[in-house]
């Protein structure tokens, strides 16, 4: 009886780990508008931007990112703290079931510090997106013009668009 007790536990035991663990297929995902904003004289980092649906019953979550184009790559996001708004990095970003979480300025973004070379106007850079459940998928992010602010300033110079930001 005690090892039929032990062998029922294993069982619930790894069902439980199997649950917390499902995810959906990579072919349940969907990757669209996929950009990075291109590079400003000077500017070491660079953020990259795009929506992920979901259509599978299960969520998912993305969990690194991989390019050679940046020594370092990180998931971000923005917080908001006495008015100011600031980049936090995040170990994962998550996507709904049958739903989307969009990658924009000013929310969600994928972070490349350290970049090797300028991002390019009008340039294709493939990037390796990687899921919780090991899954992996290569997408190709284009890159936009570089945005600056009117007065000769520059928006976001060394954040890729989102640096520091104040908010009323």
């Amino acid at each position: 009886m005690k090892r039929f007790v032990n062998l029922i536990s294993a069982f619930a035991v790894g069902c439980a780990a199997s649950a917390a663990l499902a995810q959906p297929n990579i072919d349940d995902l969907s990757f669209n508008d996929p950009w990075i904003r291109g590079s400003v004289p000077g500017q070491k980092n660079g953020a990259g931007y795009l929506v992920i649906d979901n259509q599978s019953s299960q969520p998912a979550a993305l969990v690194s990112v991989n390019s050679d184009r940046a020594d370092r790559i990180e998931l971000h996001t923005i917080v908001r703290e006495d008015g100011v708004a600031k980049m936090r990095e995040v170990q994962e970003i998550p996507v709904p079931a049958n739903g989307s979480v969009t990658l924009q300025p000013g929310g969600y973004h994928v972070m490349f510090i350290g970049l090797k070379q300028p991002f390019k106007e009008g340039e294709s850079i493939p990037v390796k997106l990687n899921f919780a459940n090991g899954q992996s998928t290569e997408v190709t992010f284009s890159v936009k013009a570089p945005t600056y602010m009117g007065g000769g300033g520059m928006q976001g110079h060394g954040h890729g668009g989102h640096g520091m930001m104040k908010t009323n």
